[in-house]
């Protein structure tokens, strides 16, 4: 990275960008020498700090292993606005899209059964199709959080359930579809590691002045169903499709 591109009339370190803000979690106070020069620029000089600012973050991200945040976040600065797609093997490591992909499941599981319980006579079959879309919230101390923050996983999932002699047969699909719109909105915050307490309307400055782009981020995959399920003593159902 050619440190020439973030200078400006100051003798300020490059390191010290990235103390503008510092990081209230640890009781870390940002460089008041750093911050005292910020409030005296511009907007533009102020946006090419706090650009300076995020690229801290990408390179502190690589260092942790937050490949996939880093990857993010430099693809908003590089300004294509182009959507992006996110390796779902990726996503489905983080615990929280695993929970409400499971939360979803159990949905879809629920309602089967309640088809299952019109099937009176073996062979008698029905087919069920619906979607259900989750709300993920991201926790702060994982990657996701960095990544995209809440997103939303749509579900969508279409069965045949048949009546065998003492149990059900359930096949079909379900696709899943993950999505987010990387982007910020003023008044907004978010807590970043290192960094502190980021205001989203330093990244709409830095769009202003430096091409950064919101986009849209998606990935999908897709499950293949072929279970039996056996009817309780009193004709009970119970599917899981976990």
């Amino acid at each position: 990275m050619n440190e020439n591109i973030f200078k400006t009339k100051t003798d300020l370190d490059p390191s010290e960008y990235k103390k503008l803000f510092g990081d209230p979690f640890y009781n870390e106070k940002g460089s008041s020498k750093a911050r005292n020069f910020y409030l005296q620029q511009n907007e533009r000089e102020k946006a090419l700090m706090l650009k300076k600012n995020y690229l801290e973050m990408i390179k502190k991200a690589r260092e942790r292993n937050y490949n996939m945040a880093a990857d993010c976040l430099q693809w908003w600065l590089d300004g294509s606005g182009f959507p992006k797609t996110i390796d779902f093997n990726w996503l489905r490591k983080q615990r929280e899209i695993i929970a409400a992909e499971n939360l979803n499941l159990d949905r879809f599981g629920e309602e089967l059964e309640k088809y299952g319980k019109t099937l009176k006579e073996e062979g008698d079959t029905a087919k069920y199709n619906d979607h259900f879309d989750h709300q993920v919230k991201a926790g702060v101390f994982g990657e996701l959080y960095y990544a995209s923050g809440d997103s939303t996983l749509s579900s969508h999932c279409y069965f045949k359930i048949t009546k065998k002699k003492n149990n059900f047969l359930v096949t079909g699909i379900i696709k899943h579809l993950w999505w987010d719109r990387y982007d910020w909105h003023k008044g907004a915050s978010a807590y970043i590691y290192g960094f502190g307490n980021t205001g989203d309307s330093d990244a709409l400055l830095v769009e202003k002045y430096f091409e950064a782009k919101p986009f849209d981020m998606k990935s999908e995959w897709q499950q293949s169903f072929n279970k039996t399920f056996h009817s309780g003593f009193l004709g009970g159902l119970s599917i899981n499709l976990k």
